[in-house]
């Protein structure tokens, strides 16, 4: 399944709000990106349950990312929402270099974004997720609906 969003760059998206967070590819900074995902979260408007899945689910995005290698670049991830409740976020390695590379000249034996456990933790998390390829660069993408409350 391809990205909700058209783009890597997003440049023509233009609706509802949208949080752009560019970090290090280095899982010791994916602290950012959870602190990150919760504060829109929260900001969209979801329950505690999904602020708390998505701060999860983020984890399991940028790893289908980085994979277990180390990488050259960064990830740039960005959150967008909408007044219906709907919450995307499209993360985007992004390798210094050429991106068909590691960004250090070496080239991946096979994609980071297959990663079967990441992909069943994200099944149980969110309500729609995936992983594709654009011009050389890996993506992942996931989507959370804001449930309904029951008052």
């Amino acid at each position: 399944m391809t990205s909700p969003l058209p783009s890597p760059a997003l440049a023509d998206v233009d609706h509802g709000h949208r949080v752009e967070l560019s970090l290090g590819a280095d899982a010791q900074m994916l602290f950012l990106a959870r602190m990150t995902a919760a504060a829109v979260a929260t900001r969209a408007e979801l329950d505690y349950e999904q602020v708390e899945d998505l701060r999860l689910a983020i984890d399991e995005l940028c790893i289908a990312l980085l994979g277990t290698g180390a990488h050259a670049g960064q990830i740039a991830l960005l959150f967008q929402w909408d007044t219906d409740g709907v919450l995307d976020v499209v993360g985007t390695l992004i390798p210094d270099g050429d991106p068909s590379t590691n960004g250090d000249g070496s080239h991946e034996a096979s994609s980071p974004l297959s990663f079967e456990l990441s992909q069943r933790i994200l099944d149980a998390l969110v309500d729609d997720h995936g992983t594709d390829s654009v011009g050389g660069v890996h993506r992942a993408w996931l989507r959370v609906r804001r449930r309904e409350s029951s008052r």
